[in-house]
């Protein structure tokens, strides 16, 4: 097959207009690869293709609206002096000092706002990039910006092996240019693809030097049948391993405990958890769990503070983690069989808040933790020990030492490519996929370290898939496709999770068309009333007739918008912390507008209610969920929402009460199944409709369908009003 080699650092010919001509093909959504060489090299190709997509529709977009330069956005730079590295008698350059207006960004949070980050690239221009040259940021540390400075490498060119070549430093000093920096960092990219180059050139002949050795007939072929078991329970005693399992049988329920047997007996194993199935308390329950005690063995809970657990996580929130569980069992194998298992376990997921969330639940049993992250703002501010401020302090080549000492490491599947040099050498058996569907395929192979036997993948298909840069290309060539939903598509044996703890059953009930099999546990039944809001709808979708705005990328609805914030605030009035309240809404656009209203309430209103999109409400939940559609206009047409995958989340996220703002007939035009379902259960339970019923404390009932009407509905009736302004509770005769 024919492959194009896309360098590791692109060439101004890579992104220039008219440069994208290049032959893809798809990944297979189902069926076998020829060789894993071939399933690397598609994935090298796709992955360079939507990096330099997106980077060449964000400078198109710049060249042909030249305006857009002169925004903030973009920096104008002058060239001061070329700086060098000095180690010993040598002399390394690196790169050209640039400094800009630092008073224009006085107000920019440098080490919170993932701008200028260290690794990215910038593009440099005097001509609204009717030209321009491409620049690596080698340091913009959190001094240096506030300073207005940057040190940038300008390339020229790259070599044989895809690495940048200089250009001569000294044409771009003293001179002035505009600056643009890359929408999409491209250091994950940079990482990624490095290490499936490298693993191409091990994997030949299926040679045992390469992460794919274990796994190679289930990652290449897509499926092997009968599943094979991990090689190192060959070595363990089955009696043991059946206990253990047994001691946890009156801890779950029977789909956890039907999973919890194949992941042990399967060495590429798939578990599927649906929006609050107990994942998280699947977790936690093992830590508890006493082991076999006539082997002269101590329960876990006396020993679970040596074991050494490894998580490096790549995905998304962790709330929702059935790994823990396994994890943890999977630790006490490692303690009976300390030889068998003498590497960590690792953890792998998307990003740093799902470290965090992974390792905030580990610190009740273990005190040699590590969040290895390039900022201390993306632990937040989560403290883990003695050994987190030793790593923290220590030179970089000394970070890897302090690793080997710690009992749980964390880190995204970007530093985990970056540093899988040192993952190689700790002799890893076990690697766990957290949110496995919502990963690209290939940032879990590039994760994968030599030697791993088991690799265990949690997730959800019916819920968020990958995100790509470039949307076209993903929906043409399925980059969007992770390796857990290509391993169902091709027949795995996957148990899913089943009975829910999360939504009350009148929630639950509008994704049942997505989950058929999914129970309600007793304790969904007793859930409290929402105050303010008639009893019997804690649900309730409030159809409008308020038409969206197109804008340039996205859609909004300023109205909608509105009655959102509105209702947020009349929630907080009811007592409501604002913690316990989230506004979701469905485009970025949209959730702009939220912001701004929110930012101008006052600051005991709903300022500090979290507002944020479907995509990124991933993996968390609230107790009471406001959702604004935003769509609705005569052709019914409604974009991404035709996605079962984001219907489901946007579905599933509240507790107690869910509230939804939108047009219900625009939704259920589109004939997706999703939307006839939830038109047809919300109507049935005459649970929709053009006003939201709320109630006051003194029973007077308020049927609003304005943000006006919200607000009046908050100052409440005049017994409200009175016994606000006299500060005591009025009898009524």
């Amino acid at each position: 097959m024919h492959h194009h080699v896309t360098p590791l650092f692109p060439s101004v010919q890579d992104v220039e207009p008219g440069a994208r001509n290049v032959h893809l093909q798809r990944l297979k959504e189902m069926g076998p690869y020829g060789s894993m060489q071939e399933l690397l090299q598609l994935h090298i190709d796709l992955i360079s293709e939507d990096y330099l997509c997106a980077l060449h529709d964000q400078l198109n977009t710049l060249r042909l609206n030249p305006e857009l330069l002169d925004t903030p956005d973009h920096y104008e730079i002058r060239g001061d002096a070329e700086r060098f590295l000095t180690r010993g008698r040598f002399q390394h350059p690196m790169g050209i000092e640039f400094h800009f207006d630092a008073s224009l960004y006085s107000e920019v949070e440098w080490d919170e706002e993932k701008r200028l980050m260290r690794n990215n690239l910038v593009f440099l221009t005097d001509n609204n990039l009717q030209d321009f040259v491409v620049g690596l940021i080698h340091a913009s540390g959190q001094k240096l910006l506030q300073k207005g400075c940057i040190i940038i490498k300008i390339i020229k060119g790259f070599d044989d092996r895809g690495y940048p070549v200089l250009d001569d430093q000294a044409p771009f000093i003293g001179k002035t240019w505009r600056m643009v920096e890359s929408s999409q960092f491209h250091f994950p990219f940079l990482q990624v693809t490095n290490i499936l180059r490298k693993e191409i050139g091990m994997v030949t002949l299926r040679n045992s030097f390469g992460m794919a050795f274990e796994f190679y007939d289930e990652i290449v072929y897509g499926i092997v049948q009968p599943a094979k078991e991990p090689r190192y329970t060959s070595e363990m005693e089955t009696l043991q391993i059946r206990r253990l399992r047994r001691d946890m049988r009156d801890e779950l329920n029977s789909s956890q405990y039907t999973a919890l047997k194949k992941v042990l007996k399967q060495r590429v194993a798939l578990v599927q958890g649906p929006p609050g199935t107990g994942k998280t308390y699947l977790g936690g329950k093992c830590v508890r769990t006493a082991l076999v005690t006539d082997t002269g063995v101590k329960p876990l809970h006396e020993f679970v503070s040596g074991c050494g657990v490894h998580a490096f996580c790549t995905g998304s929130v962790l709330s929702d983690a059935v790994h823990a569980k396994v994890a943890q069992l999977l630790v006490s194998l490692k303690r009976l069989y300390p030889n068998v298992l003498s590497g960590p376990i690792l953890v792998v997921a998307m990003s740093n808040h799902a470290v965090q969330e992974f390792l905030v639940r580990c610190k009740a049993f273990s005190d040699k933790i590590i969040h290895c992250c390039s900022d201390k703002h993306d632990r937040g501010g989560t403290q883990y020990g003695d050994l987190q401020k030793l790593h923290d302090q220590s030179h970089p080549r000394d970070k890897a030492a302090v690793m080997a000492s710690a009992e749980i490491i964390g880190m995204t599947t970007t530093r985990a490519s970056c540093v899988r040099t040192d993952l190689d050498r700790l002799e890893v058996k076990i690697v766990i996929v957290e949110e496995a569907a919502e990963a690209l395929e290939c940032h879990i192979l590039a994760a994968i370290p030599i030697g791993a036997q088991h690799l265990i993948q949690i997730g959800d298909h019916r819920q968020l898939r990958p995100i790509c840069a470039h949307e076209g290309l993903a929906r043409t060539y399925n980059l969007d496709l992770s390796l857990f939903e290509r391993l169902v598509n091709n027949g795995a044996d996957v148990p899913m999770l089943s009975e829910q703890r999360r939504m009350r059953p009148c929630i639950a009930d509008l994704v049942r068309i997505i989950y058929p099999n999914l129970t309600d546990h007793a304790c969904t039944l007793r859930r409290p009333r929402v105050r303010g809001v008639d009893a019997g709808d804690p649900v309730f979708f409030m159809n409008h007739g308020n038409v969206e705005k197109k804008e340039s990328k996205g859609y909004s609805n300023r109205a909608e918008a509105e009655i959102a914030v509105e209702l947020a605030n009349y929630l907080v009035v009811q007592g409501y912390d604002v913690e316990k309240i989230t506004i979701l809404t469905t485009y970025r656009k949209q959730l702009r507008i939220i912001l701004q209203l929110i930012g101008e309430e006052e600051e005991d209103g709903p300022k500090k209610v979290r507002a944020t999109t479907v995509d990124s409400f991933q993996g968390e939940e609230n107790t009471i969920i406001i959702l604004s559609f935003v769509r609705f206009n005569l052709t019914g047409e409604i974009g991404f929402l035709k996605m079962a995958n984001r219907a489901c989340v946007a579905l599933s996220r509240a507790r107690d009460g869910f509230f939804m703002l939108g047009n219900l007939e625009c939704l259920a035009s589109s004939q997706v199944p999703v939307w006839k379902h939830v038109k047809a259960v919300l109507t049935k339970a005459g649970r929709c409709g053009p006003t939201l019923p709320l109630v006051c404390p003194h029973g007077r009932r308020f049927e609003v369908e304005s943000a006006a009407d919200v607000r009046a509905a908050a100052r409440g009736c005049q017994i409200c009003v009175l016994e606000e302004r006299f500060g005591s509770k009025l009898s009524v005769t």
